[in-house]
């Protein structure tokens, strides 16, 4: 077991979504989640916050995590992750399987044992939120699909496992994890060092960044962050949008509401009651207008 103090190797696998949707394509996640009623939202332009990586997550110490990085590289190196992007509209690049090898994350802290659980049981929990484009439900139908969805399913595949989705409390997902209601957490999952102290994470997948969601009838009002001083904010409870407001030293005084989903938050602007969110790119580009 790793004390805080101790330097891990840096793993970098990036991904950088180039082109999310195309527009006037029928049957993309923008349309299947709903997202033609956030119209009226755009993605204020030209403010970045807290770039991050996405990975997957498993319990401290799990010795799953290496087997899944084997398969993350033979999925990147034969092209079924760029056939799952190409999917759902997304253009991204990634480091050679070469590169993936030399990044290896440091397993010093590895512990035996999760892996053959998980074998054992024939299948993994894996904790999402609904969350497009990454996990979310097609369009009239209870069949979940999304990025991270298909990215799981094929990752599953090659390990010998059933892979089933649970929905979770984003908030309590650390709890979820550590007492086993679920096996990993696989849903645009944000690396940040004070999570490493409670998740095995895998190579980083995806690279993304806060944005800030305001109505277009603002667009000339809210222009710079500094012009969100004092505006009503509200981001998803426990994500890295919160953590980017909590951080900025405008944005942490202005007026707060913790929301329990990303859609959420979205909906909360387009009533008025909040002025701007602050969320995940992958999710604002997938339903935002």
């Amino acid at each position: 077991m790793r004390t805080r103090n101790k330097k891990r190797l840096s793993i970098a696998i990036i991904a950088v979504f180039v082109l999310a949707l195309l527009a006037g394509c029928g049957g993309n996640s923008k349309d299947a989640a709903g997202g033609g009623s956030y119209s009226d939202l755009m993605i204020m332009p030209g403010v970045e916050l807290a770039p991050e990586e996405y990975a997957v997550a498993f319990r401290v110490g799990s010795d799953a995590v290496p087997e899944v990085n084997k398969i993350i590289e033979g999925l990147n190196s034969d092209g079924t992750l760029a056939g799952i992007a190409e999917t759902y509209e997304l253009t991204y690049s990634m480091l050679s399987s070469q590169d993936m090898k030399a990044s290896a994350v440091d397993m010093g802290r590895t512990e035996a044992g999760d892996l053959a659980y998980i074998k054992g049981k024939g299948s993994i929990k894996i904790g999402i939120t609904i969350f497009a484009p990454m996990n979310y439900y097609e369009e009239g139908s209870s069949k979940l699909i999304g990025f991270d969805t298909e990215f799981a399913e094929a990752v599953c595949a090659k390990l010998g496992v059933t892979p089933e989705f649970v929905e979770i409390n984003w908030d309590t997902k650390e709890i979820e994890l550590a007492a086993k209601n679920i096996d990993c957490i696989w849903n645009g999952l944000t690396v940040t060092e004070d999570r490493r102290e409670n998740m095995e994470f895998t190579y980083s997948y995806i690279k993304n960044k806060q944005v800030v969601v305001i109505r277009k009838a603002d667009e000339k009002k809210f222009t710079t962050v500094e012009s969100l001083a004092g505006a009503k904010l509200c981001a998803e409870i426990g994500s890295a949008g919160e953590e980017a407001i909590a951080g900025d030293p405008i944005l942490s005084s202005a007026p707060y509401t913790a929301m329990a989903k990303q859609t959420d938050t979205l909906m909360e602007v387009k009533a008025g009651t909040s002025d701007a969110a602050v969320l995940d790119y992958t999710a604002a580009k997938a339903l935002v207008g």
